[in-house]
């Protein structure tokens, strides 16, 4: 019983250190990506302006410098440290839920929707909603886009989930052919619609930080504290109800929940891969199975490679910034097949 109980002290004293590791070097990264970008900003320069914030005056910075971080840089990190932890999340929800390792948040046509909404707000200059249009629409867009793909999944009040993700790629693939289609009609727009297809955190302002912050924030809090249902779920529906959940309507408010948070993010970054297939599968790998650990680890390494991602593509071709999609998805794809050769040799926990 004691060396039982040893074992199982050390084992949270592992996860204490890495939880905690985790947050220091999302903390670095982001001071760090203060100073990246098409001006280079010295470290004394970006830490004397985090403390002017909060009340000292070190002096030091100039009025320039400050600007820059302040108004530009900043609601960009933050903006991109949402982003990430939301996509990693809705990773984590998607796969627990439908049981399947190659599963990510986009699988359920938000991503596409989202998609459709902008291009049809772009080609038909709809600027109903002022400088807000193409976000509103986008996010309209994926809101429908997963309804229509629950209410054809739907059988007799339950969602079988091989029906739901076969849905949600046919739609999808619908949704990805009218964009085409309306992208072929106007040429003209092609770089446009190119550069938000593919995603960038850019285009963040404080206004958009101060709506995404708090969506992704409550909706993973929510995530969080559902966490015994997810655990429930990724054992199979007859488990789920042996243990006092109802499947259902637990899959109906954590898909809802993840595709509000990804919606949000999607309608204001465009599409970023990767993060929600790639990040879930090493949370386990470090913490186990639990969604107690997975999902907030998730969260915070989805985080953390999203801005060191968007450091890189500012600081590949001098005076360019690369669409952040481009970079995830050269990173993510040899990381992926990496963490499915180590699957396959070790087992999916690592153990």
């Amino acid at each position: 019983m004691t060396e039982k109980n040893s074992t199982k002290k050390d084992r949270r004293g592992k996860t204490a250190t890495l939880f905690f590791l985790s947050i220091v070097a999302l903390i670095v990264s982001a001071i760090f990506s203060l100073g990246i970008g098409s001006v280079k900003i010295g470290f004394f320069a970006v830490l004397y302006t985090v403390i002017k914030q909060v009340g000292f005056d070190p002096g030091n910075v100039t009025r320039v410098d400050y600007i820059i971080i302040t108004q530009l840089r900043e609601p960009e990190i933050i903006g991109g440290l949402a982003v990430g932890a939301s996509l990693a999340i809705g990773g984590a929800v998607v796969q627990s839920i439908f049981r399947n390792p190659i599963s990510e948040p986009y699988i359920t046509g938000v991503s596409s929707g989202a998609t459709l909404g902008a291009v049809v707000a772009i080609v038909f200059g709809i600027t109903f909603f002022g400088v807000f249009t193409l976000p509103i629409l986008a996010f309209i867009f994926s809101l429908a886009t997963v309804f229509v793909v629950y209410l054809l999944s739907a059988r007799k009040g339950r969602i079988p989930p091989v029906i739901f993700l076969l849905t949600g790629i046919a739609i999808s693939l619908f949704a990805s052919s009218l964009v085409a289609l309306l992208l072929y009609s106007k040429p003209a727009l092609e770089n446009r619609i190119f550069f938000w297809v593919l995603g960038s955190l850019v285009p963040l302002n404080w206004t958009d930080v101060t709506i995404l912050v708090p969506v992704v924030g409550v909706t993973s809090m929510i995530v969080w504290a559902m966490y015994r249902e997810l655990n429930a779920l990724q054992m199979g529906d007859v488990h789920a109800r042996s243990v006092g959940v109802n499947p259902e309507r637990a899959k109906l408010i954590l898909i809802t929940l993840s595709t509000v948070s990804v919606a949000a993010c999607v309608s204001l970054t465009g599409l970023i891969g990767f993060v929600g297939l790639i990040f879930p599968h090493i949370s386990r790998i470090l913490y186990g199975g639990s969604n107690k650990y997975v999902v907030p680890s998730s969260g915070i390494l989805g985080a953390t490679f999203l801005i060191l991602s968007n450091d890189l593509a500012q600081s590949v071709i001098k005076g360019e910034i690369i669409p952040i999609g481009i970079i995830t998805g050269i990173i993510g794809v040899p990381f992926f097949l990496f963490l499915l050769i180590r699957i396959n040799a070790r087992g999916y926990y690592g153990s």
